[in-house]
């Protein structure tokens, strides 16, 4: 007897605080909250794409990371209180490996300005979809792996210990020396040596040319490049971001 083959279609939102990106299949558009004509547009897309779940990934929600050893769900609120004022829907996440939580606000209801099903709609904080993405390809069993993910007016910083991950920080920033002063504080925090460290770069792109060089100028430096991440270009700002389907666990 022959097997059927089931397939889903699955498509995945960037949200973040001005605006969200839609991407599916060779469906790739972006719009604000209040675009009267490119927000019909993507309503109706989904719907004639017959998509069969839709993925949030929420870059506008500040996270709270807990060991899953001492979260405790009853406090999910205080979670939050120690690093946002915004605390509205309240997301959790679990990492892939299973050793970390995840607390967000989900701000902005997407399904009410997309008119999209809320039962079709899944959520994922930036954080963890970061977390999962590196956690696969660290591989630094002796010493420490600093890994940096730029965008325009910020940057992610995310550190792992001998394979285990210890930090991660999102600063804002106005240009390069500000990125130099703060990613050189927590290095010299973490006590890094310059000369056996390096910085690993998310990918890299010739509109951060002069982030790289600066870096490059005081530390060792590397990029991974690969197909799971790419750059969104909204209103002239760049926006870095990890392809959900081409992530490998």
């Amino acid at each position: 007897m022959q097997k059927t083959e089931i397939k889903i279609s699955k498509a995945s939102i960037y949200q973040f605080e001005s605006f969200f990106h839609l991407n599916f299949l060779n469906e790739s558009i972006s719009s604000s909250y209040t675009d009267k004509v490119k927000l019909p547009e993507i309503s109706k897309n989904i719907k004639n794409l017959s998509v069969d779940s839709v993925e949030v990934i929420h870059f506008n929600s500040a996270p709270s990371i807990i060991p899953v050893k001492f979260y405790e769900r009853d406090f999910k609120i205080k979670y939050l209180e120690t690093n946002t004022d915004s605390i509205n829907n309240i997301g959790e996440d679990v990492s892939a490996d299973q050793k970390i939580t995840v607390v967000y606000s989900k701000n902005k209801d997407l399904s009410k300005i997309l008119d999209i099903d809320k039962q079709t709609i899944t959520h994922l904080n930036h954080f963890t979809q970061l977390y999962d993405y590196l956690n696969g390809v660290v591989n630094n069993p002796d010493g420490l792996s600093f890994f940096i993910k730029l965008s325009s007016g910020s940057f992610e910083i995310m550190i792992f210990n001998k394979n285990e991950f210890v930090f991660f920080n999102t600063f804002d920033i106005v240009d390069e020396n500000e990125f130099l002063y703060y990613t050189f504080f927590v290095l010299k925090n973490f006590q890094s040596s310059i000369k056996k460290d390096k910085i690993i770069f998310i990918g890299k792109h010739e509109i951060f040319d002069k982030f790289y060089n600066l870096a490059s100028k005081y530390s060792r430096i590397d990029f991974i490049e690969d197909d799971a991440h790419s750059i969104l270009n909204f209103e002239e700002k760049f926006f870095s971001v990890i392809n959900a389907n081409n992530i490998r666990y």
